[in-house]
């Protein structure tokens, strides 16, 4: 048996995640002790919450660590109703709680798609939506804005009709807002508009919201329709690595939906996970039964600030604006064609990455990761001076680029 013959095909249509892989890339350079500014990986850091720790702690010596109920702890359930304030419109048995937002999204391709069955993308889709629809036997399409807000790529009710009327078979459409990675957020307007069309072509409207807390500038999360017209079509992910400090490796997080969905994913779920770790879930009712910091968004906002205010006039670059997420996204096309110090050429965004890392230690994540190429993605959830010195550091790089 040839070696390629060993592994599925569908695995070699993609790669490790990018994003995950700038952790070790970052590990690296501090084993050797040179310079490095993090801005590729979007975790939050600082300090857990003492309440979430002790809450895993208590269940440890407890001995909670039994199977608990496939679907998520009753009590967890009713609290992300409670956390989304969904309360009132959903029961538990319309919420699953996963190994992670990525499970959830997983989930819903499992129980929704048949083998090649469409699932429609935003135009610049977070690394891993193509690969857990191949994984899921569906075929993934982007849907390219058109229209006069192509700059921001946000898509359009027409965008969206349009790759519906040329795909019969898609069974969802896959919204991130806001947005990973361009950090932009529809309104609840634009949002409504995209629900609407799916209602009406019978397409399930996955929304996967988060960064729903990270939200800038006094503005509030645009929230979708819930109603009886709605219901039968709206699915809400969510979870806990983005909204609380550095909670991503607990991996937990949740998805509320249509009853009949919901429940299918649980009998999925039961076989191929069993679900989640019952500590983790306990950590998880603290942290939302505790509610949210508002202090955590303010010091986002502030790094938001800071980035913005070290990077202004920043060579090559045209920086747009992040009212929410805690992404800063370049547009760096004018840097394509010109050569580094030591030679090489620039050609792409994978090029400009690597020259950034190579050079100064600046790590970025590649738009040709998130399928669009001409942009880097930073994240600006690290320490105040690392964005200082980091831009600095980036000035001296993209300065140093010859034509």
């Amino acid at each position: 048996m040839e070696p390629l013959e060993r592994i599925s095909p569908k695995l070699f249509k993609f790669q490790t995640s990018l994003t995950l892989s700038l952790k070790g890339l970052v590990e690296e350079r501090q084993e050797r002790g040179s310079p490095v500014y993090d801005f590729g990986l979007g975790e939050t850091k600082g300090v857990l919450d003492p309440a979430i720790r002790e809450a895993g702690e208590l269940a440890f010596r407890e001995g909670h660590t039994f199977y608990s109920d496939p679907a998520g702890l009753p009590r967890l359930r009713q609290a992300v109703l409670n956390w989304l304030e969904l309360e009132d419109h959903y029961d538990i048995d319309d919420v699953v709680i996963s190994t992670g937002a990525k499970q959830s999204l997983f989930n819903i391709f499992l129980a929704v798609c048949n083998p090649s069955d469409a699932i429609l993308l935003d135009a610049a889709p977070w690394v891993s939506y193509q690969p857990l629809a191949v994984a899921a036997y569906g075929f993934p399409v982007r849907v390219l804005p058109l229209g006069a807000d192509r700059t921001l790529l946000k898509i359009t009710p027409d965008d969206l009709r349009r790759n519906l009327d040329a795909r019969p078979h898609a069974k969802l459409f896959l919204l991130n807002n806001p947005v990973n990675p361009t950090a932009q957020l529809y309104s609840a307007d634009e949002v409504e508009d995209l629900l609407r069309i799916c209602i009406e072509r019978k397409v399930y409207f996955v929304l996967d919201r988060l960064y729903w807390r990270v939200i800038f500038d006094g503005r509030s999360y645009p929230e979708a329709r819930i109603d009886e017209e709605t219901k039968p079509w709206l699915i809400q992910v969510d979870g806990m690595s983005k909204n609380f400090r550095r909670a991503g490796g607990l991996r937990i997080g949740w998805a509320v939906g249509p009853t009949d969905l919901i429940q299918a994913i649980v009998k999925l779920q039961s076989h191929y996970t069993g679900g989640p770790a019952t500590p983790t879930e306990e950590a998880a009712l603290a942290a939302l039964s505790g509610g949210y910091r508002v202090s955590f968004r303010r010091e986002l906002q502030a790094k938001r600030d800071l980035l913005h205010q070290h990077a202004a006039d920043m060579p090559l670059v045209r920086i747009w604006p992040t009212p929410a997420t805690f992404y800063s996204f370049w547009d760096v096309r004018e840097c394509f064609g010109s050569r580094a110090p030591d030679g090489a050429q620039i050609h792409n965004s994978d090029d400009l990455a690597a020259y950034l890392a190579r050079s100064e230690g600046v790590i970025t994540a590649s738009g040709r990761g998130f399928m669009q190429n001409g942009y880097l993605r930073l994240s600006f959830a690290i320490p105040d001076k690392e964005i200082e010195d980091g831009m600095a550091a980036t000035r001296r790089a993209l300065s140093a680029l010859q034509d």
